[in-house]
């Protein structure tokens, strides 16, 4: 029978007695590790049980070690039989669970080893639900910090080890990092994450370290403020006992590889069907809040619209009494796109309605009669005219509105220079939006919220005209294959077409010429309508 002294107690674990063992503590990304060298002491009645993957907790005296095994390895030789326990702390465990920021909002919202924090908080868009949209914060920059905690502190995850073992985090330890103090524009860009580098990224900005605990299979992290020249949290750190040299090795080894791959691909493309377009000429800002300009109304010539000129009128010499909005027909953006001159004429002709142009009547009354000489003098001036008549009387002209100017110069008279910036103005509305951009209501529910970014607008779907892909033999507004091939892309996309089987109708009529009272918004202007056209 071997001799026992009694003062040096027997270490168990595992079923086994310990012949040695040593630890090293991981701070960051290192994880902390420990091996125990084991014997089974058949006459005290061992029985060494122990499975990889599963937690497991190591106490000798005041020293414990609390982790997953990783690794069992026995060995025999001439001296008898070995076996070497290995275990780390559940750091690649967290290595291998997948946060979702942004993007997907598909099923599940989580599962073992995978949480979608966007879904949680969003997923509701899905059924046409907008109540809870926007609550993620989450925009092109990320989500913030602290709604990313709370959405795993009430999922309440489940780790799983590749061994089935189950774990969860204590959160409220992570809380203790100080991340709820984490500024809302500091945040985790998207579409993924693990949690170890959550954890990383926390402690890169609050300037801690930290180690992970493991309490049965409960998982929680302490931190080390690096701020603090003498830390006391690496006082009994580590103590090192020595191990066995061994002549055959077998057993088995823990294999950790990622489990979960997502793969994000391009954004969601579908073909939305609309029955009704009108023009579309930008947004206003309306009491904070921006909205569309189209049509207002129509008459036997065309639309009108209401239009603000607040940028404008801060470029004129002789500004406008006020900003509007002011109603501008159509013919009025067709004549600007047709000449200059065709503008002032029209603009000019006290029968011409629109409260735009007779604001502008009003603004320069000398000009009605005398609209023809003055286009002749711009013509000249802008082709470098020398000390003609046209000249001379160019320069009675400037120097009637500033008698301090010493001599005469080249430039238009401020009249012209506020006419054409006028002119410029409305050919500008024209160039840009009249015949190339629409607006449609679209037969479902599109959610948007205001963020904190300048008011920028967050939508559940956006248009675009990069067109999307249907089922094959799906009809599209009637018309199947042969025909669909003549809109599919290289990569089978549908781009969006319009199809005409019936003389389009005006959504409005009636011809509005008085300046509108808008109060907190303007007139139709509909938040179920999308600018644009194509594919949402």
């Amino acid at each position: 029978m071997a001799y026992q002294d009694p003062n040096i107690p027997v270490l168990k674990f595992c079923g086994a007695t310990v012949l040695s063992f040593n630890s090293t503590l991981g701070v960051g990304a290192t994880e902390s590790s420990m091996s125990v060298d084991l014997i089974e002491d058949c006459e005290d009645g061992d029985s060494f049980f122990a499975d990889v993957g599963a937690p497991a907790h190591f106490q000798a005296g005041d020293f414990s070690f609390s982790g997953i095994i990783t690794n069992l390895t026995k060995t025999q030789g001439r001296s008898g039989k070995t076996i070497n326990v290995k275990m780390s702390d559940p750091r690649q465990l967290l290595q291998n669970c997948i946060i979702i920021i942004d993007s997907y909002l598909g099923e599940p919202i989580y599962a073992p080893n995978y949480f979608n924090v966007y879904a949680y908080y969003e997923s509701t868009v899905i059924n046409g639900d907008c109540s809870f949209f926007g609550t993620s914060l989450s925009d092109e920059r990320g989500m913030p910090y602290k709604k990313i905690v709370d959405a795993l502190s009430n999922m309440n995850p489940v780790i799983s080890s590749p061994t089935d073992y189950d774990f969860y985090i204590d959160f409220d330890s992570l809380r203790n990092s100080g991340v709820d103090q984490l500024p809302e524009f500091y945040r985790v860009p998207g579409p993924s994450i693990t949690i170890l580098e959550l954890l990383q990224n926390i402690c890169d900005a609050l300037g801690l370290d930290f180690y992970v605990n493991l309490d049965d299979n409960v998982i929680s992290f302490s931190f080390i403020d690096l701020r603090d020249p003498s830390p006391d949290s690496f006082a009994a750190i580590t103590n090192s006992y020595n191990g066995k040299a061994t002549d055959i090795s077998y057993g088995q080894e823990l294999r950790n590889e990622h489990t979960k791959t997502v793969i994000f691909g391009e954004k969601v493309h579908y073909l939305a069907g609309v029955s009704i377009f009108d023009f579309y000429f930008g947004e206003e800002e309306y009491n904070g809040i921006m909205y569309p300009i189209y049509p207002i109304g129509y008459d036997v010539c065309g639309f009108w619209i209401n239009k603000k000129i607040t940028n404008l009128n801060i470029t004129l010499d002789k500004p406008l009494p006020n900003n509007g909005p002011y109603t501008i027909s159509e013919l009025d953006i067709r004549c600007a796109m047709a000449s200059y001159k065709a503008w002032t004429d029209r603009t000019f002709s006290s029968e011409t309605p629109g409260t735009f142009n007779e604001a502008i009547r009003k603004n320069w009354p000398e000009s009605i009669n005398t609209n023809a000489a003055m286009l002749k003098n711009g013509e000249e001036a802008a082709n470098g005219l020398g000390a003609t008549a046209a000249a001379a009387n160019r320069s009675t002209t400037d120097r009637a509105q500033n008698p301090a100017k010493d001599k005469t110069t080249l430039s238009l008279p401020s009249i012209d220079r506020d006419l054409n910036k006028i002119w410029s103005f409305i050919k500008n509305l024209g160039d840009t939006f009249y015949g190339k951009q629409f607006i449609c209501p679209l037969n479902e529910t599109i959610c948007v919220h205001l963020t904190n970014n300048y008011g920028e607008k967050i939508f559940s779907s956006l248009p675009t005209n990069a067109g999307g892909w249907v089922e094959p033999g799906y009809p599209i507004l009637g018309l199947k294959e042969p025909e669909l091939s003549f809109f599919r892309t290289e990569d089978d996309r549908l781009g969006g077409f319009a199809f005409f089987n019936a003389v389009p109708t005006p959504s409005g009529s009636g011809n509005q010429e008085s300046t509108q009272n808008y109060g907190d918004k303007p007139e139709n202007k509909d938040s179920n309508y999308v600018a644009g056209g194509g594919t949402t």
